[in-house]
Order: structure tokens, then sequence, then C-alpha cells
């Protein structure tokens, strides 16, 4: 087992950005359909960390830059907060990047974008879901797949796909006008609301067929033509000091183009949008940009673009030479001023969840919380379970 590992390329600017009002954290969670016995998920938790060595680490500050070091900790069990996805002490030697949390009958984990993105996050929750449940009694069968204890790590397990898919010498996108931000108050920090909701997923499906597009799509020309509506409700005197591009920050899974079966991170973000400077926009043309966009900019050369770009921030000899006390010090009001101006809000979207079918009975639903963002006021996420 590695004795450290390079933070990926994703990772490797939220240590420095992270904050009470700027997590970074995200949750994924299960009810089950008994209540949880709180000393066996001990017990599989333990079981099971071994097997996820690059999850078992605590971050490290370097000269420029962080690390994760391997950790002889062990995980500890919390009780469940009403308050999800709060801030996580990362410099604090020691500290996990990820918490797991059980409360009668659900079981979350929390895992900080440091270490992981949802489908790594959600690889973890559903072995560990496993383990439990079979340490519970439930007859040990085929897990298809997923991670179980006892097995060693698969190869390209714990690599950096950026760095093995991506190419820093490609061109990049072209940077964007600032978007329309939401005129909405902030909670004081540490604070956000949560609003859940669950329908049939073939309702979703349907609705979002008769217009020709995926449901992810779709809800993205839903969220876009909501903005709208809301920047048209404005008085005409601050609808024209505030009128600006209405943007969606979408992460895009890059499993699914470049075959890494890395469980940290692999993602990007693309940025459909309308520009209401252009004038009113109808559902309809919502709907057509929408698809075009999507069809366009997940094409695997444009999204090998957007990797180049994060790269070569990256590889920046001058940022590289910079020490780190003064990388948490410049980083986050440059990402405030560059990055989350850029976005009005942002939707993500972990599909249907499957498990082993002889475990799948004993499961109520999932649930998904993205992290919470200073300019991102509002943000959705979707995760879906058997027929919701």
């Amino acid at each position: 087992m590695p004795r450290w590992y390079r933070l990926d390329n994703a990772g490797k600017l939220y240590p420095a950005i992270s904050s009470a009002r700027r997590t970074t954290v995200f949750r994924l969670s299960a009810d089950l359909s008994a209540a949880v016995h709180a000393g066996r998920l001990q017990e599989a938790l333990t079981n099971l960390m071994p097997r996820f060595p690059y999850f078992s680490v605590h971050l490290k500050g370097g000269v420029f830059w962080y690390s994760l070091d391997s950790s002889q900790h062990t995980v500890q069990l919390e009780r469940d907060s009403r308050y999800p996805c709060m801030n996580f002490p990362l410099h604090r030697r020691g500290i996990f990047p990820f918490r797991v949390r059980c409360w009668k009958n659900r079981i979350a984990v929390e895992f900080s974008h440091v270490l992981t993105d949802g489908t790594g996050a959600l690889i973890f929750l559903k072995s560990l879901l496993a383990e439990y449940l079979h340490l519970e009694g439930v007859k040990r069968e085929d897990c298809e797949g997923l991670p179980v204890p006892g097995e060693r790590m698969r190869k390209g397990e714990d690599e950096d796909a950026f760095r093995r898919f991506g190419n820093p010498l490609l061109p990049s996108p072209p940077l964007s006008d600032p978007a329309f931000r939401l005129p909405l108050s902030l909670e004081r920090p540490g604070y956000y609301k949560i609003t859940t909701g669950i329908m049939p997923v073939e309702i979703l499906k349907e609705r979002a067929g008769d217009y020709g597009l995926s449901i992810t799509e779709f809800l993205i020309a839903v969220m876009l033509d909501s903005y709208q509506s809301m920047l048209l409700d404005m008085p005409s005197g601050l609808r024209k000091k505030v009128i600006a591009p209405i943007r969606l920050n979408i992460p895009v899974n890059l499993r699914r183009i470049w075959p890494s079966p890395t469980y940290r991170n692999f993602f990007v973000s693309i940025d459909p949008e309308i520009d209401p400077r252009l004038g009113v926009w109808s559902f309809d043309e919502i709907i057509s940009s929408t698809r075009h966009y999507m069809m366009y900019e997940t094409n695997r050369h444009r999204l090998a673009g957007r990797i180049a770009r994060n790269l070569r921030g990256e590889r920046n000899p001058f940022a590289r030479i910079i020490p780190l006390p003064i990388k948490n010090i410049v980083l986050p009001p440059l990402y405030s001023l560059f990055a989350e101006k850029y976005y009005t809000s942002g939707l993500s979207n972990l599909g249907m969840v499957d498990m082993p079918p002889h475990l799948s009975p004993f499961i109520r639903r999932f649930d998904f919380i993205p992290p919470p963002a200073r300019g991102e006021k509002v943000k959705a996420s979707l995760i879906g379970w058997n027929d919701k």
C-alpha cells in the first residue's frame, strides 16, 4: 500500500478553498427497512477500510502542495446530524476527509471532494451496505463486482485518471462572461436549506421523452426556464443591472468516456446556458439549445479540452513555485472571482443505483445532497432507486 498519494487534478483546489460557506462536502445516504445496529455498522466499516486504502488517508501540507498520507487510525462511526455537509477540519492531522454516520434506519457517508467524486463515494456506500447487511445475517452471495473486504485493490482504482488521459497541450474552451446570480440571501455560514422530493422515474422519463431529451437534459431546460422567469419578474431597473447569461454547472462522469477504474475524482463540468440579453427564450428554444449543447459538449474531444485547461492550471510553473501558505491565502478570493461567478446554479445526476438482487429488499431509498457553495446559491441533485 502506498504511504502517500498525490491529490488528483480535481482535488488539488479544494483544501485551499474549503470553508464553512463552501465546504466541498457532499452526502450520500441509504434508508434501510430496519433500524441500523451501530456496533455492526462500525464492524462493517472497520472490515471494509483496508479494501479502500486511498480513502484511509489524511491531508498533509507540503512546501508547495497538499498530499494524502496513509493513516493508521480507525474511522469512527458518528451519530447523524441535523446539519449535513458541514466543513471538515481537513488541515488537522489525523482527520479523515470523509465521515460515516447513522441514525435510526439511515446510513450516510459525507465526502470532501478532496478525496473523490459522487461515483467513488457511491461505490464505497454500496460496499458498506453490502458488508453491513451480511453481518446482519443476510446470506453472502455474489456482490456483482462491488469491492468487498478481504480482496485486493484492483489495478487503477487509485490512479489520477486526469494525468493518464489528459493532454495539457490541447486547446481549451474560451472563457465565458460572468453569469446571472440569483438574488437570494445566504444563510449564516454553516447552514443551508434542503428540499427533497420523490417521484416515479417513469413519469420523469416520459416527460423528458416528449421533448426527445434525457432526464438530465430535461431538468437542465426546466432550471434554465425557471431562472429566466425569476429574472423577468424583477423590477425593470434591477433587471437591467443584473441581466447576464443564465448558466448551469453540470458535472460529467468521465469514466463513461475513458476506461478508468479509478474511485478517485474523474469528472469535469460543462455549462449549458441561455443568454437573456438576446431576448426572452421560449421553452421550445431552451429545449433545442440544451439538446444541441449537450450533444456537442459531451463529445470526448470537447471534454478533453476541458481536462487540458485544468491540467495547465496545475502545471503552470508560476503556480508550482508558490509556497503552500501563500496559495491558501490567494486561492479562495481567486476562486470566488474567477470560478464561482461564472455559474448561476448547478445540477448533478448520479443516475439509478444498482445493488446485488439479494440485498435490494433491505433498502428503501437513497438520497444525494450536493456540496454547498457561496456562488451557486441553489443546487439540485438526483439519484434513483428502484422505480423512483
